[in-house]
């Protein structure tokens, strides 16, 4: 029954409108520069010049990108690194977040994406989570038309690629 009123939560009302992704990650990134200091990461960020904005609702886009910087800061040892990119192709805006962190264990990578999931890895690390920001993330993502997927190795880091389409993104309903 917890997971059914979970779902009754996770139901957005969206307000789309012409977004700037860059303009959102920077702010996201403003929100946790104080973390990034206090946990010495070195972070980097491009934003290619060509991005056009996108339809998308930028309060639940931004909640993507937060989750995201998020992780990889929680999930990245004191001294590593990360790095965000945004770029045009032909017909998607790609967003990477990049980290130098615990990475996912390869039994454990077909999961990350399941609700309430925390890899073992990370579990006894200093950190805190719920499981159901990439559950959220993912469902956000797809929802608007675009895919998420993730490259990792423990020990090694995590990178995310979000794809989000140029064209109009269709409405998040229920997640």
């Amino acid at each position: 029954s917890g997971i059914r009123s979970l779902q009754s939560v996770l139901c957005f009302i969206v307000e789309s409108k012409l977004t700037s992704m860059a303009s959102l990650a920077e702010e996201v990134i403003d929100e946790y520069k104080l973390q990034i200091k206090e946990r010495k990461i070195k972070f980097n960020s491009s934003f290619a010049h060509n991005v056009p904005l996108i339809k998308a609702d930028p309060k639940i886009l931004r909640m993507v990108i937060q989750n995201l910087l998020s992780n990889s800061i929680k999930y990245t040892p004191e001294g590593g690194r990360l790095t965000m990119s945004i770029v045009k192709n032909e017909k998607d805006i790609v967003f990477k977040i990049k980290d130098t962190g615990y990475g996912i264990p390869e039994n454990q990578k077909n999961k990350i994406f399941t609700k309430l999931f925390r890899a073992d890895n990370v579990i006894g690390k200093d950190t805190e989570g719920t499981g159901l920001g990439l559950y959220i993330a993912k469902s956000i993502v797809e929802q608007s038309g675009g895919t998420i997927r993730f490259e990792s190795k423990e020990n090694e880091g995590t990178t995310f690629f979000v794809t989000l389409p140029l064209q109009k993104t269709k409405k998040v309903q229920n997640i």
